[in-house]
């Protein structure tokens, strides 16, 4: 996630803004483009329980309408999560902010964003996701162990955005040896898709010519695998086979 917005339904004015990666490259252009798409789709009526998804480039917006306000979560991709998260994040900033709300077309009435203090919410918030997306460790790692082969014996899985090294596994001394200038590159990769429009999904690096590390995203992990070159196949079916049974 990179930021979010709440928005006033009936002034299309920006109430309150906040971002989840500071550094990002979503520049004012990019951001541009978003908000014009965006305010195509406000103008129609789309359900409170309901969201909508706008992309531009390699980004994109959910939008979920409240009773007042448009909540605006600018993102590097798109899952049920966030739907969820925004959707949620609207109706509690309406609570929070109701009576503010309510008055806000009424004549005379001065709107001072400052009022709108949601920071330590959306703080609050997107850390209670990746808390709660820890049962989604539990059932790539289940998943994982369920395979007989043990062609996932040496494995490290990082956290996304943040890329917090959560699991290490590594049974072979000559894979342990690269572990920590793989994941070093890694990290430093990842971080460099995370804040470019160039977001990276996948890749392969051979660390000899008979051994490789496989990189791959399953939401909201990043998972690294070393492997001998003679199983990259059966480890590429596998891959996606473990797409498959943790997709939305």
């Amino acid at each position: 996630m990179i930021g979010i917005e709440f928005t006033s339904k009936i002034s299309g004015m920006p109430l309150f803004s906040h971002e989840f990666r500071p550094h990002t490259l979503f520049n004012s252009d990019i951001r541009g483009g978003l908000i014009t798409a965006i305010m195509q789709v406000m103008g129609e009526t789309f359900g409170q329980q309901e969201t909508k998804i706008v992309s531009y480039g390699h980004y994109s917006a959910i939008l979920a309408e409240g009773e007042y306000v448009y909540g605006i979560l600018f993102t590097f991709q798109v899952s049920s999560q966030y739907e969820k998260f925004i959707a949620k994040m609207v109706a509690d900033f309406e609570e929070k902010y109701k009576e503010m709300l309510s008055v806000i077309n009424e004549p005379d009435t001065i709107i001072l964003t400052e009022d709108y203090d949601f920071s330590q919410e959306c703080v609050d918030a997107y850390n209670s996701l990746l808390h709660i997306d820890a049962t989604r460790l539990s059932k790539l790692l289940d998943i994982i162990q369920g395979y007989d082969d043990r062609l996932f014996e040496n494995m490290l899985i990082f956290s996304r955005p943040e890329m917090s090294q959560l699991y290490t596994h590594l049974t072979s001394e000559k894979f342990s040896v690269f572990s920590t200038e793989v994941s070093g590159a890694i990290k430093t990769l990842l971080d460099l898709s995370n804040r470019t429009s160039f977001p990276i999904e996948a890749f392969e690096i051979a660390l000899s010519h008979n051994f490789y590390c496989l990189m791959f995203n399953i939401f909201p992990y990043t998972v690294v695998i070393f492997i001998d070159e003679a199983d990259l196949d059966l480890v590429r079916w596998r891959i996606q086979e473990i797409k498959r049974a943790l997709s939305d």
